[in-house]
């Protein structure tokens, strides 16, 4: 019989063994292939690759690709070390250290043939029912099922060469000493690394604090290093805290609280890496699934913040006559329900950037418009209005002087909203009117028009564009439908893509918390029958692995979440919306999802445990 004979049989013998691996192979190959199918389909090939929805998709490739290389390679890490007795009988009847990895590379290449044949088959089967979803998020898009030969193809190369990776990674993995030295004596206990910990958060810190203000792409790695170092140091000192107040309360010596703190500290560094990994997971999760719920929800309200008009006309060059060609826009557009125009006239500073300056009456009349508070303003007063829908205007200093010069110096207040389209101005300030009248000698005039109306969300401009010559070149036809439809469309292809790598990551810590409690069962259960015989009850069982079940899987999700809370309140000050609202519906949810993974859990977990206690009893 040979090397890859012997590897056959041995997982058709002992499939059982095999079957968690298999399942998380063919589960990465499945999310993958659902990307992949969506990414190769028809109705989206005239999407261009290098705009924001080609690079969305792409984005969303390459994160579930990095994602079941984590995923898996985390799979074989534990498959191997519940494996490793029976790798070690190999070894010592004489199995040299080639077969042996020749052995590991069959059988993990084996599992991966099978899981891409079964991922992509349940991928195919599903494929309709996910571009319905796709679907109904995305929106003005028609989905419909195809045979999907390339994402089949895209999906074999990519994957098959993933596992490649892998099954070559994998006997480097498991050594030959490791294995002697598990066959010698029984599993101790487990390091831990709070020094090493500790040296490498003292490192970390102070380059972070000297990078503060670094936008490189370079330091994006960096942080997501100092996040998971930080991580794993916290649950470390959070346990070393808990343990010093169970011995300090003298709590430690009641019920099974010892062999609750003794459960963990024996699986220290596994329980460590496992609860960093699902508290990253968790809190990616967290944080981009309240965005991602949130952003088709707030287009409309975030096109307003761009642009505050259905259409805004301007001309750059001086020798088109703007007035006819709005009066003509104005022509067309009276036609539609809820049709308004208004002209708004300013004057540009002799500043590099696009400063320019309204009269207080023509913001009053803007304000009418777009129905916001009208102001009040002195001679020497001003007021700042936004111009970029998001952040409140802030004056330079240069702006400042040359307003002090025309002998406005008082600051009446600021918005943030937009009174044109986000970017077209660099900075508005209002006057009274009065000083601008007194500055139409010094200042030259300008101006732009615009136009509202009640169906423009469905209102396509394209024609009137081409009728009136509008090339955006010497004059500008802005239509808030566009920015509307594309937002709508980018927004909802987010949605998609990310809620699908989400739930992914959510299944992706459910899973790798029952790998890890799954790898530790027989030592579990061999503990556990040696306490039965000393008294121990089935319900102390059952309560100290609930206690390992809340270490490694509620807690890191409340941290996560606290750790969420904290994200969207610092990026709230920067969106153009505020998501606190969906924040606390999806914490609820999120809550839920928990309560329910963690009962399925204990449930299976105890399960095994107590039915392999109690099988003869």
């Amino acid at each position: 019989m040979n090397l890859f004979n012997f590897a056959f049989k041995n997982i058709s013998r002992d499939f059982k063994t095999y079957f968690f691996h298999f399942v998380s192979c063919a589960f990465s190959v499945f999310v993958f292939f659902v990307f992949t199918n969506l990414s190769f389909h028809p109705a989206l090939q005239v999407v261009d690759k290098d705009s924001t929805i080609g690079i969305v998709l792409n984005l969303g490739l390459i994160v579930s690709l990095i994602f079941s290389f984590v995923f898996i390679l985390y799979s074989v890490t534990n498959f191997l070390k519940q494996r490793s007795r029976q790798f070690a009988i190999l070894n010592i009847i004489g199995s040299s250290n080639t077969q042996f990895k020749r052995l590991i590379f069959y059988e993990n290449g084996l599992i991966s043939l099978c899981a891409i044949g079964c991922g992509i088959i349940i991928g195919l089967v599903f494929s309709k029912f996910f571009l319905m979803i796709a679907e109904i998020v995305i929106g003005d898009l028609q989905l419909y099922f195809y045979f999907p030969m390339k994402a089949i193809i895209y999906t074999i190369l990519l994957m098959g060469g993933l596992f490649l990776s892998i099954s070559i990674i994998a006997p480097i993995i498991l050594r030959k000493k490791k294995i002697i030295s598990l066959l010698k004596k029984e599993d101790e206990a487990e390091k831990s690394y709070i020094l090493i910990m500790t040296v490498a958060v003292i490192i970390i810190i102070p380059i972070l604090i000297y990078n503060r203000h670094n936008d490189s792409l370079l330091m994006y790695p960096v942080y997501l290093i100092a996040f998971v170092l930080m991580s794993y140091f916290t649950f470390n000192v959070i346990f070393i805290i808990y343990e010093f107040i169970m011995k300090y309360t003298q709590k430690m010596f009641k019920g099974v609280n010892l062999i609750k703190i003794s459960n963990f500290k024996y699986n220290n560094h596994t329980n460590l890496k496992t609860m960093t990994i699902s508290m990253t997971l968790f809190t990616v999760i967290l944080t981009s699934l309240i965005y991602i719920i949130g952003a088709p929800k707030n287009v409309e309200k975030t096109t307003y913040k761009i642009l505050p008009y259905s259409h805004m006309y301007s001309a750059f060059n001086k020798n088109v006559d703007d007035v006819n060609q709005a009066h003509k826009i104005e022509t067309i557009l009276s036609k539609e329900d809820g049709f308004k125009s208004l002209q708004v006239n300013y004057l540009k500073l002799a500043t590099p950037d696009r400063d320019v300056v309204l009269s207080n009456a023509t913001y009053n009349k803007i304000a009418e418009f777009l129905n916001r508070k009208p102001i009040t303003l002195k001679k020497k007063d001003y007021y700042m209005v936004g111009t970029d829908g998001k952040n409140m205007p802030t004056m330079g200093s240069l702006l400042e002087q040359d307003l002090k010069k025309l002998g406005v110096s008082h600051n009446k207040g600021a918005t943030s909203h937009t009174i044109a389209l986000s970017g077209y101005f660099t900075n508005v300030t209002v006057v009274s009117d009065e000083k601008y009248q007194e500055l139409t000698h010094d200042l030259d005039s300008d101006r732009f028009f615009a136009f509202n109306i009640k169906n423009w969300k469905s209102y396509n401009d394209e024609a009137l564009k081409d009728k009136l010559n509008i090339n955006g070149q010497d004059d500008s036809l802005s239509s808030a439908y566009w920015y509307y439809t594309e937002e709508k469309l980018q927004r909802g292809i987010i949605a998609y893509v990310g809620s699908v790598l989400c739930i992914s990551f959510l299944i992706g810590i459910a899973s790798i918390t029952y790998s890890r409690l799954y790898t530790s069962a027989e030592t579990e259960i061999k503990k556990y029958q040696t306490m039965i015989k000393l008294g121990l009850s089935k319900k102390a069982i059952k309560s100290a692995l609930a206690s390992t079940i809340k270490w490694i899987f509620v807690l890191p999700f409340l941290i996560a979440l606290i750790t969420t809370w904290f994200i969207v309140i610092y990026l709230n000050q920067f969106t153009l919306s505020s998501y606190f609202k969906i924040a606390i519906y999806c914490s609820s949810l999120y809550l839920t999802i928990e309560v329910l993974l963690y009962f399925i859990i204990k449930h299976k977990y105890q399960n095994k445990i107590l039915s392999a206690l109690y099988r003869d009893k």
